[in-house]
């Protein structure tokens, strides 16, 4: 995959995973937080540093405990 500003090819930095609960659930914050991750892999482009967020998948239950 080739930047979109450049044409250098990207680099893959890591896979991240973003909790979309909201940080405030008070003492039942432990159940909710195995709920719902929507996960995406980071590209960096060496040469201009623009950074992509490609969506991989949406995690669900127990499978967000568990690494790929």
């Amino acid at each position: 995959m080739n930047c979109l500003r450049c044409d250098t090819e990207l680099k893959f930095l890591k896979e991240y995973r973003f909790d979309s609960q909201d940080n405030n659930r008070g003492f039942f914050s432990f159940v909710f937080d195995i709920e719902d991750h929507l996960v995406f892999d980071v590209y960096v482009c060496p040469n201009c540093r623009k950074t992509e967020f490609i969506y991989k998948s949406n995690l669900g239950g127990f499978e967000s405990m568990i690494d790929r």
